[in-house]
């Protein structure tokens, strides 16, 4: 019986060292995944941020064509 009860210790020994195990990498996850977080949202406002940049430069680029185009019609119409 001494066996049995020596055995279930050791099991139960194990289970509990896993168990401390298991939440000290718990507690590393999350401070790599608030970490992820904070880097993910930093990411987002560069992309905002890039597609505004980028948005106002197509904008100006539609804005150059527009008035060589109008340029181009006005020659066409005075016959160059």
């Amino acid at each position: 019986m001494t066996d049995k009860i020596k055995l279930l210790e050791d099991k139960v020994g194990q289970v509990l060292g896993r168990l401390d195990e298991l939440q000290g990498e718990n507690v590393s996850l999350k401070e790599q995944n608030t970490g992820l977080k904070s880097e993910l949202v930093e990411l987002q406002q560069t992309f905002k941020q890039f597609k505004l940049e980028n948005n106002d430069r197509a904008e100006q680029v539609k804005s150059k064509l527009a008035t060589l185009l109008a340029r181009i019609e006005e020659l066409e119409q005075i016959g160059l």
